[in-house]
Parts: structure tokens; sequence; C-alpha cells
């Protein structure tokens, strides 16, 4: 991963979409929201029940069916 990736993520057995960001200078990865809400990041450390299982490649906003 890419620090800015989207990210799906798995934290506690709940899925999240995500910005990654790793933070090396305090050993952890940050997860931000791109949503339009006022969400806190997450901050995850290395004992959580944490782990990424994909990236976002590509968002489709009005899918045209035909």
């Amino acid at each position: 991963m890419r620090n800015g990736d989207i990210v799906l993520s798995i934290i506690d057995g709940m899925a999240n979409i995500k910005r990654f960001f790793l933070d090396k200078a305090n050993n952890q990865v940050v997860l931000v929201s791109d949503s339009t809400k006022e969400f806190p990041p997450i901050y995850i450390h290395e004992d959580d029940d944490f782990m990424i299982n994909g990236k976002v490649v590509q968002v489709i906003k009005k899918p045209k069916f035909k």
C-alpha cells in the first residue's frame, strides 16, 4: 500500500473503506474518511485486529443500464 490509497480494511470483523496512511514515526496505520461527514481518523497499532483486504481501483458513481 502507498500513502493516500483507498483501501478496504477489516477492523475487529467490521469492513471499512478509508484512505490509508502509514505513520512510521508513531509505528501505526492511520485510516482517514473521505466522507462529507466529519469522521475522526482511525489509528491502528500493531496489536489491533486489523487487515487490509483490498485496494479500491475504480469508483462507478452513476452506472448506465441499457
